[in-house]
């Protein structure tokens, strides 16, 4: 670490989608309601980044899990197997400008672990940049 670089973990997360998003299963669209993301507790490595304020750009990774509360109690009133109600695990790899006011518009591309949900690569996630 040197002055101008700032080496940091990440420690709590919690962030939700209220509108959801669109989710095809089976040839439908269904619409997954609220989308709620925590922090992956005891993910390895830690979920972490750097500051580097001599390029005044933050970089971190997140180690997620995505929960989709109300579609997975319509697909277990469905009876679908278990594998499909759990949480999705992601890995976020975000980057963007260190602001005047030393805040963050980081954004970056989401990495989805297999889920019985998704067939081979068909979901996609990101984050756009923000405030």
């Amino acid at each position: 670490m040197t002055r101008d670089r700032i080496d940091f973990r990440v420690t709590g997360l919690a962030a939700s989608v209220d509108e959801g998003v669109p989710v095809e299963w089976q040839g439908r669209e269904l619409w997954s309601g609220p989308l709620t993301m925590e922090l992956e507790e005891g993910a390895a490595p830690l979920s972490g980044g750097v500051l580097d304020y001599g390029r005044r750009r933050a970089e971190a990774t997140f180690h997620v899990r995505l929960a989709f509360p109300e579609l997975a109690g319509t697909l277990e009133e469905l009876g679908v197997d278990r594998a499909l109600t759990q949480p999705v695990r992601a890995v976020l790899r975000s980057a963007g400008e260190i602001l005047e006011d030393h805040s963050f518009a980081l954004s970056g591309r989401c990495a989805l672990e297999p889920h019985e949900l998704f067939s081979g690569g068909s979901a996609a996630a990101g984050v756009l940049p923000g405030h």
